[in-house]
């Protein structure tokens, strides 16, 4: 996609500085998606296909480490019998690499993880869930790599471009249990699976003033999964699992509103209600049941350059809680995140940035799962107010 090179304006922003402030936003971005509802983590980074260079890559990271105390009920036992941290902390990779084909046409590959899961009790008084699985650590992993163009064409002061592309998501989970899936106890199950997805979307930008619009769809991605259960009786290679990774609507908009500062936002609605349950069957028909509700993610955010090498950003990101009762997600999430941005030349760029979430307690009756069936373990959980604190760092080289 084609840049054009507006010199110094009048408001004081070279073109060097305007790249700078309009791609910071994904310092803070990034660290606060990392940490949002459902189960979501990363996000492609098409915006890549932005940035001026016939050949650019970026690579990064972030890291999460949440901190929320979940406490177990018992059959008969009017208040909660144990109390334990179950968030282990985990890593977000993001990678991406764009060519410019011509002057219209610009492609990207992308890497990350968009979503994932991870919960261990054996910190807790019984070292198991009180479900009728006793289920020890559960852990989920999907990974995300696609390939994205946009066409871009100049329409009035600026230039639209029409945005597309391809991915494949790959999904890893493994339980630990020591239930009655199968008799005789501990077990290992394990389930992975690949799918296929795409998102098209338009953008418009005013390179001059910073400006930038763009709505993308990310299409949703169903999973038949294979794999195995294995325990102290044998392995059993017929296990299998269905589900839908939910859909999503991100609007993202900035501009330049002062000599070296932009505004950004974002609002993304993801389906999460298409996310109710995962079905497996093991050596029986069962189910992870979820009935989550559809969430919002809404992030407003400043950035400000000091000088023609540092510029710097903060944001602060509301993710909705999309829990109703069958677990523990149905707390909002409130982030504030700040970044900074060193570019030392024209063609290297360095980002990092800290963030801190905020989310408050929720309850969980899993003595009833709905339709009529309760499990043969009564209990319940509750969860108090916990945080999450996350950084992120990447680097840009363009030619």
């Amino acid at each position: 996609m084609r840049h054009r090179d507006y010199g110094n304006m009048e408001s004081g922003m070279s073109t060097k500085t305007k790249t700078i402030l309009a791609a910071l936003g994904f310092a803070t971005l990034m660290t606060s998606a990392a940490h949002a509802g459902g189960f979501s983590r990363g996000t492609a980074d098409t915006d890549i296909l932005f940035e001026q260079g016939t050949f650019v890559t970026r690579f990064g990271a972030t890291y999460v480490s949440p901190t929320q105390n979940v406490n177990i009920g018992t059959p008969g036992t009017p208040g909660p019998a144990g109390s334990f941290d179950n968030t282990p902390s985990y890593f977000v990779p993001s990678a991406a690499m764009k060519l410019q084909v011509t002057d219209s046409l610009g492609c990207a590959g992308t890497f990350t993880t968009p979503f994932g899961g991870d919960v261990d009790y054996s910190g807790s008084f019984l070292g198991y869930d009180t479900d009728s699985l006793a289920t020890t650590s559960q852990s989920f992993v999907t990974n995300e790599l696609g390939l994205t163009c946009g066409y871009g064409i100049d329409v009035g002061p600026g230039r639209a471009y029409l945005i597309g592309g391809v991915f494949m998501q790959t999904l890893d989970f493994e339980q630990n249990v020591l239930g009655n899936i199968a008799p005789g106890g501990a077990g290992v199950f394990e389930l992975s699976d690949t799918g296929f997805g795409y998102r098209i979307g338009a953008a418009y930008e005013i390179p001059e003033i910073a400006l930038r619009a763009q709505l993308l769809y990310r299409s949703a991605v169903s999973v038949d999964a294979e794999g195995s259960f294995t325990s102290v009786i044998g392995n059993n290679p017929f296990a299998v699992g269905t589900a839908t990774f939910p859909q999503s609507v991100e609007l993202k908009v900035q501009s330049g509103v002062a000599p070296g500062w932009l505004v950004f936002g974002s609002a993304k609605w993801t389906d999460w209600s298409s996310f109710d349950t995962l079905d497996y069957v093991a050596l029986t028909p069962s189910a992870l049941v979820f009935n989550y509700s559809d969430g919002w993610t809404v992030t407003a955010g400043v950035a400000h350059r000091f000088n023609e090498q540092f510029a710097a950003s903060a944001s602060v990101t509301w993710d909705q809680g999309v829990g109703t009762g069958f677990d523990l997600n149905g707390a909002d999430v409130y982030t504030i995140a700040v970044g900074g941005s060193y570019t030392p030349s024209e063609m290297v760029e360095v980002r990092a940035g800290l963030g801190v979430s905020f989310f408050g307690g929720d309850s969980q009756d899993f003595r009833d799962i709905g339709g009529g069936n309760s499990l043969p373990i009564a209990g319940y959980k509750t969860s108090s107010s916990g945080n999450a604190i996350g950084g992120s760092f990447s680097a840009k080289i363009k030619f």
